[in-house]
C-alpha cells in the first residue's frame, strides 16, 4: 500500500461525522467506490495507508488536508459549545465528495435517516453502478448522470425511494441539459452557487448546503437540519433573533462563525448528535 503522512487528521471522525455517503467501512479502514475506480484507505497513527484499483489519487484534495485546521479552529471558537465540539473530533475534517454521488446522497437524505440514506445509496450502486474488481471482490461505484438518464421514476421507487425518485430522475435530467453546470458552480460566490443548485428538482436550501460544503468547497455553508436546528433554538439565540427563516439563521451563523461556517457546522452536528444518542 502506498502511504502519506499527516498530522491533525482523523480518519474516523471526517468519515463518520455524517457528512459523506461515499465512503463505506471495511476492516481496518474504508471503501470508497465513487471515484471512477476504487480507493481503500486506513489510518495507523500519523500515517494514511492506501491502495486503489487503477490509478493513484489525492488524498490531500478528497480529505481537504491542506485546510489550516489549527486556525480554522481557533477562528470559530466562539463559545463553550463550539470549544466542546472541536475537542470532540479534533481531526475532524470537511470532506470533498464528487459532485453527483454527493448530491443524490444528499437528494436522498431529505427527511431520511443515516443507515436508510446508506442503504438506498447502496442498492442504487449495485443496480445501476459501474463494478470494479479490488482485492478479489466486486464493488459498485454510483452511476453516472448519463446512466441514471436511462432509470425511470417507477424503477428507483422499487428501490424505496418513495417520493425522492423524482428529485434524482429530474434533477439528472437537468443537468444532463445544462441547465446546471458542476464545473461552473465552483467558480461562482457561494451565494451564486447556493440559488443555482436550488434550480434542480428537491434542492432545497439545506441540500443546496450540503453539496456546496461536502463537494464544492464553500467552506462558509452552514447547512441546517434537525440536529442543528434544536442547537440554534437550545444554544444560540442569536441566529433566530435576527428573523426564523433558513436563509436569516444561515447568514447569522455565517456573521457569528464567519468564513469557516461550515466547519463549525460539522464539528457541532458530529459532536451533539452523538452525545445527544448516548445519553437518550
Amino acid at each position: 500500500m502506498k502511504k502519506l503522512e499527516v498530522s491533525d487528521f482523523s480518519l474516523q471522525e471526517t468519515l463518520e461525522c455524517g457528512q459523506t455517503f461515499c465512503w463505506v467501512k471495511e476492516g481496518n479502514g474504508y471503501i470508497n467506490a465513487d471515484l471512477g475506480q476504487v480507493v481503500y484507505v486506513e489510518q495507523q497513527g500519523n500515517s494514511l495507508l492506501y491502495d486503489t484499483s487503477h490509478r493513484d489519487v489525492s488524498l490531500k484534495h478528497l480529505f481537504r488536508l491542506e485546510d489550516p485546521l489549527g486556525n480554522i479552529q481557533k477562528e470559530i471558537s466562539k463559545d463553550d459549545l463550539m470549544r466542546k465540539s472541536i475537542q470532540f473530533a479534533p481531526g475532524l475534517h470537511i470532506i470533498q465528495d464528487p459532485f453527483y454521488p454527493c448530491l443524490i446522497s444528499f437528494l436522498i437524505s431529505t427527511r431520511n435517516n443515516i443507515p436508510t440514506i446508506k442503504r438506498s445509496t447502496q442498492a442504487i450502486r449495485e443496480k445501476y453502478g459501474p463494478s470494479y474488481k479490488f482485492r478479489g471482490k466486486t464493488y459498485h461505484g454510483m452511476p453516472s448522470p448519463t446512466r441514471m438518464f436511462l432509470v425511470t421514476v417507477s424503477e428507483l421507487e422499487a428501490l424505496k425511494l418513495a417520493w425522492r425518485a423524482k428529485f434524482i430522475v429530474r434533477s439528472t435530467k437537468a443537468l444532463l441539459a445544462g441547465e446546471v453546470d458542476p464545473k461552473a458552480l465552483t467558480k461562482m460566490s457561494y451565494e451564486e452557487a447556493h440559488h443555482t443548485l436550488k434550480k434542480l428538482h428537491g434542492v432545497g436550501d439545506k441540500v443546496a448546503d450540503c453539496v456546496c460544503l461536502f463537494s464544492l468547497g464553500f467552506l462558509k455553508a452552514f447547512p441546517i437540519d434537525v440536529w442543528i436546528e434544536r442547537v440554534i433554538q437550545q444554544q444560540y439565540g442569536i441566529f433566530t433573533t435576527t428573523g426564523k427563516s433558513y436563509a436569516k439563521k444561515g447568514q447569522a451563523a455565517r456573521d457569528y462563525f464567519g468564513r469557516y461556517a461550515g466547519y463549525a457546522q460539522e464539528y457541532l452536528y458530529y459532536y451533539t448528535r452523538t452525545t445527544q444518542r448516548s445519553h437518550g
